[in-house]
């Protein structure tokens, strides 16, 4: 019995072998079922691919005016393998497996390309997104306060902007790496004191996680850092915690132990040591010299369990990553090189409002504000004036300081 022909409808393109086979059965003057039968494809398609594939060649006295040859009207369609091609005065056809698959790829390439909308959703689109990154929004941001309007991911927006689509460019995007200078090091800079690690290590962290975690107090894991302006001037002293990414900011006059030590006085003076315990039971923070006075941030009296103090292992802030991440926000309003001698605390805290009211894909879509200011006291919303803002007045960029003003 003869094995009837399956065609195999799950690859229905043609890939470069196939076309090859299909070249070689040309020159073996195979039938087009027999070519067919070979790649398990049907005739038709074969047909359809020598059509629709095969290259034209005029002959040198051809001056607008076709002299068709009967034989390329029926299979097989080109003049491979015709003994009379050479010296040929008509219209000649060649089938080769390389130019059509070529032609394929182009074809598959083009198909892909351009905008899939018309013109005045493209131009909505348009406003919105160039008005959205121009404040400071990320495409994230963008698609899901609009999921429901324009249907486009981050990649086709990324796309639009590399093709020249929209009216902004790779620099409007807040995520553009700018590089600077490296600073030499200089030599003449203090040894660190290497006890204050002792039982502080990001092992001893990660230990005594795993020994403490049934204790609430662990969701509370505070990240610490501290953000640069100029070199000498005022910086930044943050504070994230993990499960929730909120972030805060307290602006420093000067980047030493004394003036954080002090700070932390200072907030334990404001809340009391039992609230503040349950805000900072652990901090993590990073080896610098600002952070070698670990004594006076743990110390919570005799009736309260101190806070600890840990320190990420030297050269790896990944350990720290989600307040290292979040730094990318500040760096949209304050460059880097920017000094912050001309910020004052209010426009800080007006920045980390803007930043922790934006929804993030991590948090499931919703913002660190939503997930933090249940448990913030009193006395450190009213000290950091700290408040929600609503998705479309989000802003950034630090343009935002100039609307204040």
């Amino acid at each position: 019995m003869k094995k009837k022909n399956t065609c195999n409808v799950y690859n229905k393109h043609l890939n470069l072998s196939k076309r090859i086979k299909i070249e070689k059965g040309i020159e073996n003057k195979w039938t087009f079922t027999k070519i067919a039968n070979d790649i398990n494809k049907s005739p038709r398609t074969i047909s359809y691919e020598i059509l629709k594939n095969r290259n034209i060649e005029h002959c040198t006295s051809w001056y607008g005016k076709e002299k068709i040859c009967e034989k390329t009207l029926k299979p097989p369609y080109v003049c491979n393998v015709c003994p009379s091609r050479k010296g040929c005065r008509k219209t000649r056809y060649y089938y080769y497996a390389e130019d059509a698959q070529g032609k394929y790829e182009k074809l598959k390439s083009d198909s892909r390309k351009g905008i899939d909308m018309n013109s005045s959703e493209f131009k909505y689109l348009n406003d919105v997104v160039s008005k959205e990154i121009k404040n400071g929004h990320s495409f994230s941001m963008i698609i899901r306060n609009h999921k429901d309007e324009f249907p486009v991911g981050k990649r086709t927006l990324y796309n639009y902007v590399e093709k020249g689509y929209l009216d902004i460019i790779n620099l409007d995007l807040p995520r553009k790496v700018r590089y600077k200078k490296r600073n030499k090091k200089i030599n003449n800079v203090p040894k660190k004191d290497t006890k204050i690690r002792i039982n502080r290590t990001y092992e001893d962290f990660k230990d005594y996680i795993k020994c403490n975690n049934n204790n609430d107090f662990n969701n509370n894991i505070v990240e610490m850092d501290t953000v640069e302006g100029t070199k000498g001037n005022s910086v930044l002293l943050t504070l994230l915690w993990r499960n929730s990414n909120f972030m805060l900011a307290q602006k420093l006059e000067n980047k030493n132990a004394d003036s954080v030590a002090q700070y932390f006085c200072f907030l334990k003076g404001l809340l009391g040591y039992e609230i503040f315990h349950e805000l900072f039971p652990i901090i993590l923070t990073d080896n610098g010299t600002e952070f070698s006075k670990p004594d006076i941030i743990e110390n919570n009296g005799k009736h309260v369990y101190p806070t600890k103090v840990f320190y990420c292992d030297p050269g790896h802030s990944e350990q720290k990553g989600k307040i290292e991440n979040n730094h990318e926000y500040i760096r949209r309003f304050i460059p880097k090189g920017t000094s912050f001698d001309d910020l004052s605390q209010e426009d800080i805290n007006l920045m980390l409002n803007h930043i922790n009211s934006v929804k993030r894909d991590s948090l499931d879509g919703d913002n660190p504000y939503t997930l933090m200011h249940i448990f913030l006291p009193k006395k450190l919303i009213k000290l950091f004036d700290i408040k929600e803002i609503a998705q479309k007045d989000i802003i950034l960029k630090d343009k935002l300081f100039k609307t204040k003003k």
